[in-house]
This record gives structure tokens, C-alpha cells and sequence, in this order.
């Protein structure tokens, strides 16, 4: 359904520009989601409802490409990534992990994750450009390396509390990692050794790493954001806001980091400068359902946003 944007935009602080509306949305599910992912290149999404029905879509045809239920799993799958090529979909339960081949439509890899302490369970994924290196934060801090050419297994403690985020970085050298002992590292992959870290005083809540601008955004539980250069470690921004508690679930740096996109635990969605640290304007998704926020967003072309929600619906908005 295509519905025309209103392009009058109100600028200040957490102003919620009501006439904004997104050019175009489609709900790919009508049921609540445990997680769901875009592909970089917003055309593929990836959806897990609380049905436990994992489903893959063409988003430019609206077409289901691939589905499986949860009698396919050998337990319930909280956690998804997609490799960059989209030809690889891994998804975690507590400790199964599966690699589902998207070419195939079938299991190529499946195997249980185990940190240090023998009680941890998987807490997040990530997966390469090819899908070669899998990437697996647990919830004692542990991270598990896996290079599936030479079939390899690392396993390095990062972390002292749940790893929220793991991502490569650095032509797939380095490994970016976030946790819940508010830590940001970035280290060797092969060694483990540390090459820069930041830190929050509260939980890292959100993180998004622009390689090309080497800028580094973190936010944390409470009010404590700010903008790094990864290379130097110099905090070379932060936003600018008069609310207490701002809490951002998602965040995505772009435009080579002059412009900052976050969503916050609920429905709202803001747009930064982040030069001035000021906010630009913001707006609301659409809600199928009380709680409804954003787990996935990815910039198309053109200026154009596409976030997915946790009510399954995919929504376009132009920035």
C-alpha cells in the first residue's frame, strides 16, 4: 500500500512530527517477533515469530523465499544473522546453533555452543561477508570464533558480563564487541589481543561502527552516549538532548557519519545530526500491537529508511 509523505518537518528537541508518514509499508507477518534482521542492502528480511516460524522474504516482490518451523530445530531460537552475501542464515537457541544454506533452502552446519563457564548460553551472533567466519557471544562473556574453511574453533573471554553485539570489522581482522559490563572492544581475531577499547558506565544498549569514517556510537542504559574515532579514541561527539534516560535500542550511523539514525525502545525513531549532536526530527512507527518497536533498520537508496518492527511490518520512510 503506497501512502503519500508529508514532507513538513518540525525541528527541536523530542518533537514528534505527527505528518510524517512512511512512503510505503507492507507487514510481512501478523504476529509478534522474537528477532528479525534486514540484509545490508535492505532487500532480503529475515523474521522469527513467537510461533517459532522462521521465515526469509524478497522484500521487493513480498515473496517468501524460504520457512521452516520450529520442529526443524532442536530447540527454540531466540537469535538471528545474515551474511552479507545473503546466501547464509544462522539462528541460536540457548546453545544449538544452525546454519541454514539460503541457496539450498537447506542445514548445512549445526552444532552446540559452550562458553568458559559450562552454564552460558548464546546472547548474540554474527555472521561474515561469505559466511566463512561465525562470530558467537555468550552470556558469561565469552566469544566463540569459528572459521568454517579450515573448520577452526577460538574461544576468547572479552568480556566480563553477556555480549550484546559482535560484529567484523577492518577487512574481517578484527572483531568489534559489546557487553553488558558496558565495554566496547576492539581486538585481533586470531589472538584475542585488544587493540582499542571505550567503555560506559551502564550497559552498551547500542552500537553502530561506520568503517569508512573509522566513527564509533555507543549509547548506554541511562543518558551516557557519545561518537568515537575508533582509530585515535578521541570522543569527537555526542547528542544533544534534555530528557533523563534516553534509552536507544537500535542505532545506525550514515551518510559517513554526519547523520545518526536511532530507535528507541518503543515506537519512536530519530534523526541526528551528528556534527551539532542536535536532533533533526523524529517519528513514530506504526504499531500493530502495545509494545511495538523497531528491531532491524538499513538505508536504502536515495535517502530512503527501511525499519521492520517487531509487529513484522516493514516501513519506508524518506530521511
Amino acid at each position: 500500500m503506497l501512502i503519500p509523505l508529508a514532507f513538513t518537518m518540525l525541528f527541536g528537541c523530542n518533537q514528534i512530527e505527527d505528518s510524517k508518514k512512511p512512503i510505503e509499508i507492507h507487514r510481512l507477518v501478523k504476529e509478534n517477533l522474537v528477532d528479525a534482521v534486514l540484509s545490508t542492502d535492505a532487500s532480503i528480511a529475515v523474521t522469527l515469530g513467537q510461533s517459532r516460524t522462521l521465515s526469509v522474504w524478497d522484500i521487493t516482490t513480498r515473496t517468501l523465499l524460504h520457512q521452516w518451523t520450529g520442529d526443524d530445530f532442536d530447540e527454540v531460537n531466540y537469535q538471528l544473522a545474515l551474511s552479507g552475501n545473503k546466501q547464509y542464515l544462522i539462528t541460536a537457541g540457548k546453545n544449538n546453533i544452525s546454519i541454514l544454506n539460503l541457496v539450498t533452502g537447506k542445514r548445512d552446519l549445526r552444532w552446540m555452543a559452550q562458553g568458559f563457564n559450562p552454564d552460558a548460553s548464546v546472547t548474540s551472533l554474527f555472521l561474515s561477508q561469505t559466511g566463512g567466519t561465525i562470530i558467537v557471544g555468550m552470556s558469561d562473556g565469552t566469544i566463540t570464533v569459528i572459521q568454517r574453511s579450515s573448520m577452526t574453533m577460538s574461544l576468547f573471554k572479552q568480556h566480563s558480563a553477556a555480549v550484546n553485539h559482535v560484529e567484523l570489522s577492518d577487512v574481517e581482522q578484527q572483531v568489534l564487541s559489546t557487553g553488558l559490563d558496558g565495554q566496547v572492544q576492539i581486538w585481533a581475531i586470531n589472538s584475542g589481543e585488544v587493540i582499542n577499547s571505550f567503555s560506559r558506565p551502564q550497559r552498551v544498549t547500542s552500537v553502530s561502527f561506520d568503517q569508512v569514517s573509522r566513527r564509533l556510537f555507543i549509547a548506554d542504559a541511562l543518558d551516557n552516549n557519545a561518537i568515537f574515532d575508533s582509530k585515535t579514541s578521541l570522543n569527537v561527539g555526542k547528542l544533544d538532548y534534555l530528557e533523563r534516560y534516553r534509552y536507544f535500542r537500535v542505532a545506525l550511523l550514515i551518510n559517513n557519519a554526519n547523520n545518526l539514525v536511532t530507535a528507541t525502545s518503543k515506537q519512536t525513531v530519530i534523526y541526528w545530526n551528528t556534527i551539532s549532536g542536535k536532533e533533526l526530527y523524529s517519528w513514530n512507527i506504526t504499531a500493530f500491537s502495545a509494545g511495538t518497536t523497531v528491531l532491524s533498520m538499513k538505508l536504502k537508496s536515495k535517502g530512503k529508511l527501511l525499519t521492520l518492527s517487531s509487529d513484522g511490518a516493514l516501513e519506508t520512510w524518506r530521511l
